[in-house]
Parts: C-alpha cells; structure tokens; sequence
C-alpha cells in the first residue's frame, strides 16, 4: 500500500508546527549579515540548532573555521543536504522593506537569499530525522554547513 501522500501531510505538518521556530533562525542569520569565511554566529547557531535535535558535529573542515557537517544515523541510504548561510558585501537591507532600504550603508546582506537556504534545509534534515526515527528507518542523514558558497566556492573545499 502507497502511503506517500500521507507521508508528505505528516512532514509538512511537522514544519509547520514549527513555523516560527524557524522563522527566528532565518531572521537571525539575515541580521548577522556575515561575509564568506567570516560567517561565524550563522554556523555556530545551525550548529547548535542541530546538536539539539540530536545530530552529531564535526567542524573547522578542510581549513574553514565556519564549515561544519552534522549527521544523523548509520548506514545507507545516505541523505545529505547542503545549507548555505553567507552574506554579500554591499547588499545590507532593511528587513520586510520592498524597496531598497540598507540597513547599513556598504555592509553585507542576504541578497541570495542564503539565510533562507541554510535554513529551510536545516527545517527539512531536522523534519527527515524525526521521521526516520518516528518510522524506525535506515539510513544517514547530513547536512553540508557550506560557507562561502558566493564568490569564493567554500563548497568546492567541503
């Protein structure tokens, strides 16, 4: 019997929940606004938000204080998800402005939209884990903390 749609209202169920949870983690990073390598607070949040939900850490990979890889379980199949959480020089906003409004004149900001990136796949590896766990699964679930992912290639290092 196919449970796929059930499956899908129960993961999307869990986000939800979980809105403004990560909302906050979002609203965060975009004010932490910090440039490639330098991405310092952002990682250490991920990092923390991740530990608590029961991931394992390892970081300061291959010569990148901010690039971490938390994972989550054993065996195959193997799930990895690669969150981004830099900012761009010159892209400072004011935050919910439609227009541009920097909130401070030649500082970063999240013109890419990383601090979305970084935490929506954190909401989807966390979600992922409760189900696998929930549902007695096999398997590794990893989420990839890729800094400098913008004009430096910090992912080509991971």
């Amino acid at each position: 019997m196919d449970h796929t749609d059930e499956y899908i209202k129960e993961i999307s169920e869990k986000i939800d929940s979980k809105k403004d949870y990560y909302a906050e983690i979002s609203n965060k990073i975009w004010e932490f606004a910090e440039p490639r390598f330098q991405e310092y607070r952002s990682s250490e949040l991920l990092q923390h938000v991740l530990k608590q939900a029961g991931f394992s850490i390892k970081a300061d990979l291959a010569g990148e204080k901010t690039a971490f890889i938390a994972e989550y379980g054993s065996g195959k199949p193997v799930i990895a998800f690669l969150g981004e959480f830099d900012a761009l020089p010159g892209l400072s906003q004011k935050a919910d402005a439609a227009e541009r409004i920097p909130a401070n004149t030649g500082s970063c900001g999240h013109g890419c939209g990383h601090q979305l990136i970084g935490t929506g796949t954190l909401a989807s590896v966390i979600v992922l884990k409760d189900f696998v766990k929930e549902h007695n699964l096999q398997g590794t679930i990893r989420y990839y903390g890729c800094p400098a992912e913008e004009n430096a290639g910090g992912k080509a290092f991971l």
